[in-house]
């Protein structure tokens, strides 16, 4: 190397220097021998004892590699990213938590089995909440009466309903959960008897007369007066509940799906970040906003989004408009109707004073003149007839979720009482059919008749 310019001079690897951080092993008398850091630097500390200077030496890693950052491959320590989620969770829920359960998820939640008695399965409940949410709220439905949701509620059964059974707490379980729960006799004495059970357990609980939504709201409300609150529910009409009643000047109100096993994290909802976030005119308008494009007790808009009146309130101050008419407890029916007209209008992107049956006829003909396969009639606006009844369902159920319902009966806002509880109102004949034809035409009304 001396006398040799850096061009000339190739350097070796062989004559490299070998260092602790670049080689985990040494070879001693010819084989190789892995070096254990923690071993190492036992021994180093040990050989270190005797100098005087014992803080100086730990100035040094006195390690095959800088073991609080790097692991034994020299591979960056991998993160533990979701324990930060955890510690702000933490962070934000201080102290004591109070839980209010939507009952009719609570009651779905249990599997049951054949064989056990009643008495059984309402201790697996209790025992399931208790260890899971301490002492809880719990609101459960009423069974006794009729309901908007009646209809709902038919459908969920899927036809099956059980025989009703006078049970007791000793009595074995000889019929399906699902069977038994759908006939309401049975489901309203099961409530009543693992209420009881729930009560033991320094649980409070509550019922409803009907739906029981509202109430459970309520509840969660009260309770972040005074204490951090959680709500456990399945139903996003909680959700869209919470954001309408909510006081941001209450303690943490925060609302969440029961946890199930195929999901990793529950998502949650801080309901006074939410409201924040939406701004106060949104929230006060959430329930028709929600009510308008479909929910247990109105029909889905076919083609139109959930999301679709939200934008369309941020955007539209005809649709604003209209929605003020819905939130207004002292709205007549005509006021109703012509209000829901003009919102749908909106939502179908219609000209305003154009009329559902003109918009409805515009767009049929532009479907003929440009699609490649007959025009199904879902796609196509309602009519006004269809929509009158839709704008009053509508309105009864914004004020039932504000509370202010008493005084309305549901004859009146498009249902009608039958044997199985409360129906939809539904459309005439000469609503389905006459006005297709000419009065003169009868040839024409007997085929559509058929």
């Amino acid at each position: 190397m001396d006398g040799q310019t850096t061009a000339e001079y190739t350097f070796k690897k062989r004559d490299q220097a070998i260092t602790m951080s670049t080689k985990s092993s040494v070879k001693i008398d010819g084989e190789a021998v892995q070096m254990d850091p923690q071993l190492l630097f036992q021994r180093l500390t040990i050989a270190a004892k005797a100098s005087q200077d014992l803080a100086s030496v730990f100035k040094y890693e006195l390690c095959s590699h800088p073991s609080a950052l790097f692991d034994i491959s020299l591979l960056l320590r991998q993160p533990q990213k979701p324990v930060l989620a955890d510690a702000i969770w933490a962070l934000h829920t201080p102290g004591h938590v109070q839980y209010v359960l939507d009952g009719g998820a609570l009651v779905q939640r249990i599997p049951w089995t054949r064989g056990s008695t009643y008495k059984d399965i309402c201790k697996l409940y209790s025992e399931y909440v208790t260890r899971k949410y301490g002492e809880a709220v719990v609101v459960f439905d009423g069974y006794q009466g009729t309901s908007t949701k009646d209809m709902t509620h038919r459908r969920r059964a899927g036809g099956r309903v059980g025989a009703t059974v006078t049970m007791d707490e000793y009595m074995p379980v000889t019929m399906n959960k699902d069977e038994f729960l759908a006939n309401n006799t049975n489901k309203q004495q099961f409530i009543n008897m693992l209420s009881g059970h729930l009560q033991k357990k320094n649980c409070q609980t509550y019922h409803a007369p009907g739906d029981a939504d509202l109430l459970i709201v309520q509840k969660a409300v009260e309770s972040a007066t005074t204490t951090n609150t959680v709500l456990i529910g399945d139903d996003t009409d909680l959700l869209i509940l919470l954001i309408y009643h909510a006081n941001l000047k209450s303690h943490n109100l925060f609302f969440t799906p029961e946890p199930k096993k195929s999901t990793k994290k529950p998502r949650v909802w801080n309901i006074k970040a939410v409201k924040q976030q939406l701004g106060p005119s949104v929230c006060t308008h959430i329930l028709f906003i929600h009510a308008i494009a479909g929910c247990d007790t109105t029909s889905r808009l076919y083609g139109i989004g959930k999301g679709a009146p939200l934008k369309k309130f941020t955007t539209s101050s005809e649709f604003r408009e209209q929605a003020t008419v819905f939130d207004t407890q002292s709205a007549s029916t005509a006021e109703v109707v012509s209000a829901g007209e003009n919102a749908l209008l909106c939502l179908y992107n219609g000209k305003p004073g154009e009329g559902l049956d003109s918009l409805r006829h515009k767009r049929f003909c532009e479907k003929v003149a440009t699609s490649t396969s007959h025009v199904q009639p879902q796609s196509l606006p309602p009519t006004s007839a269809a929509a009158k009844y839709h704008s009053l369902r509508v309105y009864y159920q914004v004020q039932q979720w504000k509370g202010t319902v008493d005084e309305l009966l549901p004859q009146e806002w498009g249902w009608k009482e039958s044997d199985g509880g409360l129906s939809l109102s539904r459309l005439t004949y000469h609503q389905l059919h006459w006005n297709s034809y000419g009065s003169s035409d009868a040839p024409a009304r007997q085929t559509a008749a058929a």
